[in-house]
């Protein structure tokens, strides 16, 4: 069984994880700022929280075990120490660091909204803005360390991901200017 396991194409395996955990969090950060725009009610709101989740529960997950199978890559193996403690890592230590930062942080992120109802609002939301920087340094990890990268197509990709971010960000920060309603305001009286 161990052959059979060291024999898949693990690198490719490793590479295509993480890219697909990079695409699935920045859907997940999209989507929970979405989510915040007062536009949004019943329904839709509900199926946007459980897209919000499902897809940083899952870009958490997938990143997880892009950083497990390093551990078993025969080309550039890495111990555990390298995976799982910060700057460890003999190759490229700080990209990889960062790596194992956000890792961390996106747990940290899933278990306060787990535990959500226990703490107080604003604490929440203090440890849940730790989003934006969790997805800026994946970006750097995965831009900067991942192989991919001078690929055309996934520069795009980084690009293009950061820059919704961006642009939600900015759109929900105008609208939480315009007294909260914003949007939601402006339809209404129209």
């Amino acid at each position: 069984m161990i052959q059979w396991i060291v024999h898949l194409p693990l690198w490719q395996i490793i590479r295509s994880l993480g890219i697909v955990s990079y695409v699935l969090l920045a859907a997940g950060i999209c989507l929970g700022i979405l989510y915040s725009f007062p536009v949004w009610q019943g329904r839709t709101k509900a199926q946007l929280f459980k897209l919000h989740t499902f897809f940083t529960v899952a870009g958490t997950g997938i990143g997880l075990l892009h950083g497990m199978v390093t551990v078993i890559d025969t080309y550039m193996p890495f111990s555990w120490s390298e995976v799982l403690i910060p700057f460890a890592a003999k190759h490229d230590p700080v990209l990889t660091g960062l790596g194992t930062l956000a890792g961390y942080g996106l747990l940290v992120l899933i278990f306060t909204s787990d535990i959500r109802h226990k703490l107080k609002k604003p604490l929440w939301y203090a440890i849940h803005l730790l989003s934006y920087p969790i997805l800026a340094i994946s970006f750097i990890h995965g831009y900067f360390e991942g192989t991919d990268t001078a690929s055309l197509g996934i520069r795009w990709m980084y690009v293009l991901s950061m820059g919704a971010v961006v642009l939600l960000t900015i759109l929900r920060a105008m609208m939480r200017s315009e007294g909260g309603g914003g949007l939601a305001a402006r339809q209404a009286g129209r």
